[in-house]
């Protein structure tokens, strides 16, 4: 019911680790397996020297997760709360290291799902990205994804000329991992397209500055240049994902802010035949993978779908349909009113009248959505007029 063909590989379900530390050693994948996942994409192989380095004398996480004024409670997420990921100076394997975990990978104590090798070369160094292309292929990777960023000096974004480049020199599958959040994703995805990506991942953590400040002793507790993900971003990535779709005849990864089974199937919704975890990893454990593979199964035995592509893309249409313009709308108090008052306080237009402890909505509503989207009991529905 799970399985799924992506750009030819047979993946038991459509659920991927994402190139992140999570991928990063042969042990790791091997856990990622353990834990249900389809299939691997393994941290990005470059060429030179780029180790995490330590914290040194002004100690601070290089790694950090965050959902609270003062730092992250584990508790939030399990409820489904959204949260935000801070990475900073992770290491990458050589194409070396890569060779010597591919070997342990692909033996007898090995792992049975494919693994998609990350590559990122240099910025404008079109023979770094073939070289690397060769050297994984020979040394037995199942598939490539090119890292959108490229690597110094410069983050540059989607530059067909790679696709086209690791194109030629393979014939294993070669994936485009899109990282530019101010991109025109449906423009960009048909260049890539046409320079020779069988397949397009989007949307990857795309590089920003961030910081938190500790109020009390008045330093920053994180600061970073880059690596800024966690499902806050999710919203973005489907947007991006919803026009690839609609632009492109390719397979779609979706990445970004998945950490339960109801925000993969939002991805595979919008078009994607599968969908990568990162963040979710650190915050729940591997253990992750197999929830949101079991939950995509429940939804579709719910739904009588016996395949992926019963589903996907479903809403894309819906998508289209939304943007007409629609009658004026009005929020009603329905009988499961508790009369809490959250939604009076949070009323801009002053429309929200109490009496024997039930709300009422004036004329005056705005049909804006606020108190519908806050109440707790989901008493108040939007309604035409």
């Amino acid at each position: 019911m799970l399985s799924v063909d992506f750009v030819g590989l047979k993946l038991r379900n459509p659920v991927i680790v994402a190139s992140a530390t999570p991928s990063i050693t042969a042990d790791a994948i091997k856990r990622a397996a353990d834990n249900g996942a389809g299939a691997v994409v393994t941290k990005s192989v470059i060429f030179g020297d780029a180790n995490g380095k330590p914290a040194g004398n002004n100690a601070k996480p290089r790694f950090q997760l965050y959902n609270t004024p003062n730092g992250y409670d584990p508790r939030l997420t399990e409820k489904g709360g959204m949260f935000s990921f801070f990475r900073f100076q992770e290491p990458y394997p050589t194409p070396e290291k890569m060779a010597r975990m591919l070997d342990e990978l692909k033996g007898p104590k090995g792992v049975d799902i494919p693994v998609i090798v990350s590559i990122c070369g240099f910025t404008d160094n079109y023979e770094s990205w073939r070289k690397l292309a060769r050297l994984m292929e020979d040394a037995g990777a199942d598939a490539l994804e090119l890292n959108g960023h490229a690597w110094n000096p410069v983050v540059k974004y989607s530059d067909p000329t790679i696709a086209t480049v690791v194109k030629n020199e393979v014939k294993i599958p070669v994936i485009y991992k899109m990282m530019g959040a101010n991109e025109d994703s449906a423009k960009v995805s048909r260049q890539l397209v046409a320079a020779g990506a069988d397949a397009l991942t989007g949307l990857g953590t795309f590089g920003m500055k961030a910081m938190e400040v500790d109020v009390e002793s008045q330093k920053p507790w994180m600061e970073m240049a880059h690596g800024l993900g966690g499902t806050w971003l999710r919203a973005i990535s489907l947007a991006f994902v919803a026009a690839m779709a609609n632009a492109v005849d390719v397979p779609i990864s979706g990445v970004s802010g998945i950490q339960s089974w109801e925000d993969a199937v939002k991805y595979i919704l919008l078009g994607a035949t599968t969908v990568q975890v990162c963040a979710a990893i650190y915050a729940k454990g591997y253990k992750v993978l197999q929830e949101i593979a079991d939950g995509i199964e429940d939804y579709m035995k719910r739904h009588d779908y016996k395949s992926i592509e019963d589903f996907r893309g479903k809403a894309l249409a819906n998508i289209a349909a939304s943007r007409v313009n629609s009658p004026p709308i009005r929020a009603v108090v329905t009988e499961k009113c508790t009369g809490c008052g959250f939604c009076k306080d949070c009323c801009m237009f002053d429309a929200i009248r109490f009496a024997d402890k039930k709300s009422t909505i004036s004329e005056k509503c705005d049909g804006c959505g606020v108190c519908w989207s806050l109440c707790p009991y989901k008493a108040i529905e939007m309604r035409e007029f």
